[in-house]
């Protein structure tokens, strides 16, 4: 006997009746089917992890740790540096500073110039991707992002602002030096490294002051 329902509908539930009074009435149901299940999630499709995102961003404020996970320097991830980013420009535009050119101008052209300095330093069989570079200098820039925050308080054109200049440019420093000397395995070459990355921090530390 027909159910009368239409096709796409009884491919959901079926109900078969049997003539035959002796015979039960079978029943079946079928499961759908998810498509959503094998999807894989946004952000990880995009490549964006907050567990490593924190995982690095602990790294920077703690300079201190004595040892760097191997897996930290063989990811580059490009989120945290253009969070990082944004943040610098947000703080200074609540002084009236639209720096947002600047500071992406002047990232990419030291991110261009490190990558050609260190892969010219690097022995034939090491080196470091352009992603690795963009990644390991803006989780650094988060001490200058820290210095935007506290000029909102304080003016930093006096002895203090000049401290807190030059702890920050120590810490983003020290920090991206043990990074690139752990990835390129070049521990004797360390200060070669952080020489200009220094003066890279140095100007950026400049347009957060002035």
């Amino acid at each position: 006997m027909s159910s009368g329902l239409p096709f796409e509908q009884q491919a959901w539930f079926t109900n078969v009746e049997s003539n035959d009074p002796m015979e039960p009435t079978q029943r079946s149901v079928s499961v759908p089917y998810d498509e959503d299940e094998d999807e894989i999630p946004l952000l990880e499709e995009l490549g964006i992890s907050f567990a490593d995102i924190w995982t690095k961003t602990k790294l920077v404020l703690r300079p201190s740790i004595s040892e760097i996970d191997d897996r930290i320097v063989e990811e580059a991830d490009l989120a945290g540096p253009i969070v990082f980013g944004l943040c610098l420009g947000g703080l200074l535009l609540l002084r009236g500073k639209v720096h947002f050119g600047y500071i992406y101008g002047f990232g990419i052209s030291s991110c261009v110039g490190t990558y050609l300095m260190l892969n010219l330093m690097a022995s034939p069989d090491t080196g470091v991707g352009f992603s690795h570079v963009v990644s390991f200098l803006g989780y650094c820039l988060l001490p200058v992002v820290v210095l935007a925050a506290v000029a909102l308080v304080i003016k930093l054109t006096g002895p203090l602002g000049t401290v807190l200049a030059a702890l920050c440019v120590f810490a983003s420093t020290w920090t991206s030096t043990r990074l690139f000397e752990t990835k390129l395995h070049a521990r004797h070459q360390r200060f070669l490294i952080a020489y200009p990355l220094a003066l890279i921090y140095c100007c950026f530390v400049l347009i957060t002051i002035f």
